[in-house]
């Protein structure tokens, strides 16, 4: 690996840190983004049902069908559970919309005509990157390279088309790279073969704040915001290049490295450690403030084909097709592996609550998982009977799944 160091926050080193923003050991009201409210995916206190679906319909608070198509994920915000959709000729009809939490009634919805792009995957959607809240607005992107922000009553706060700046962004399969919103500023990631790049957006008007090239290769990670004690914050971006951190109100490179990273599966921090889907899993020190992280270990064991990865307590997990891997959080050692048995295509990253880990495949089933020391036991299967492919929501003591035509609410009855 080569290192650069092209900027610093601070010249003293502390011992930790990193004072990352991670809420895993507390029940969470809202999951404002992909993958919750550190990207962490993780809920402890929540407490869900293991047996859901089926026949019976068991411990199915709601479902509610949807306009169009998604792989994307929904978010929650207080009492709103708001998620995209694609629909009529080419998915060029845009759609974000809000659902009541209490019975899953539609709280309101918004329209947008696609200006961009709209080549995708038969298995995938214009609707593929998961919505964005910072608590006022709601920021929505599409495959199309289509941004709009929305307040909470849906109100269209301003909609910008990136496409006008960037005709070439795009690829045949679709984008799919989730937005994070980070210091007033929504943040997108578009990596394809023609114009890519990176930008930042202000979250007020839409304006461009910042852009800066990136590798032309197709790239589905999503950015990764990491907070320093101080309150600054660095936002983290990887491709099949590079791995680097970046200001978010400036885009300015804080430091950069060589490292060749997955395309699908996205990085994510804990205990001043940096996961990285790469070389199977490479782990990075993040304590030295002011200095490029420093790898700790690495493990192809680990590798992951399309979900990221998740830290829970002492271990780290991890997905490879359908295998579950569990291991050790400083040393990297291997702890267990599980299969999942009869599991097709796996392209929703998993979620813990508790001591449970939920796991949905391309064909609507979910495998909960009891993560234990030595081992990792299938509990219960279960099936919604619809296709999933976005990574589930937990708010309280409720699972929310979009599947490709419906929201679900799962919860005990």
């Amino acid at each position: 690996m080569r290192f650069k160091l092209r900027n610093t926050f601070a010249r003293s080193a502390l011992a930790f840190g990193f004072a990352l923003a991670v809420f895993t050991s507390s029940l969470q009201a809202d999951w404002p983004q992909f993958r919750g409210p550190n990207a962490g995916s993780v809920s402890l206190d929540s407490k869900l049902p293991t047996k859901f679906g089926g026949e019976s319909n068991a411990n199915v608070a709601w479902q509610t069908k949807l306009l169009g198509r998604s792989v994307g994920g929904a978010i929650v915000i207080g009492d709103q559970v708001i998620t995209t959709s694609s629909s009529g000729m080419d998915q060029r009809r845009l759609h974000l919309i809000s659902v009541n939490d209490k019975d899953g009634s539609i709280r309101w919805q918004q329209e947008f005509v696609a200006r961009g792009r709209t080549n995708c995957h038969p298995t995938s959607a214009i609707a593929a990157p998961t919505p964005v809240s910072d608590g006022k607005y709601v920021y929505a992107f599409y495959s199309s390279n289509d941004l709009a922000c929305v307040d909470l009553d849906g109100n269209l706060i301003w909609y910008r088309s990136l496409s006008t700046d960037f005709p070439k962004a795009g690829n045949d399969v679709g984008m799919s790279s989730s937005p994070i919103v980070v210091d007033g500023v929504c943040i997108v990631q578009v990596e394809c073969q023609g114009d890519s790049f990176a930008a930042g957006l202000s979250c007020q008007d839409g304006r461009i704040l910042w852009r800066m090239d990136r590798p032309k290769h197709s790239n589905h990670a999503s950015p990764v915001a990491i907070k320093l004690p101080s309150g600054e914050q660095v936002v983290v971006m990887q491709s099949s290049q590079d791995l680097l951190a970046v200001s978010p109100k400036t885009g300015k490179t804080v430091w950069t490295m060589d490292v060749k990273c997955s395309t699908i599966p996205s990085a994510m921090a804990a205990e001043s450690r940096l996961f990285v889907p790469a070389a199977g899993l490479t782990v990075f020190d993040l304590s030295s403030v002011g200095a490029v992280p420093s790898k700790l270990w690495d493990n192809n064991k680990l590798a992951a084909n399309a979900c990221s990865p998740l830290v829970v307590g002492k271990r780290v997990y991890t997905v490879s097709r359908t295998v579950l891997a569990s291991a050790d959080l400083f040393s990297g050692e291997l702890k267990w592996q599980a299969r999942l048995p009869d599991a097709k295509s796996i392209w929703s990253s998993p979620v813990v609550a508790g001591n449970n880990l939920y796991i949905f495949t391309e064909d609507g089933k979910c495998f909960v998982v009891n993560l234990g020391d030595e081992k990792g036991e299938v509990v219960e299967t279960n099936d919604l009977g619809e296709s999933v492919l976005g990574s589930p929501a937990i708010s309280g003591n409720a699972l929310y799944v979009r599947g490709v035509s419906s929201l679900w609410k799962i919860a005990e009855k």
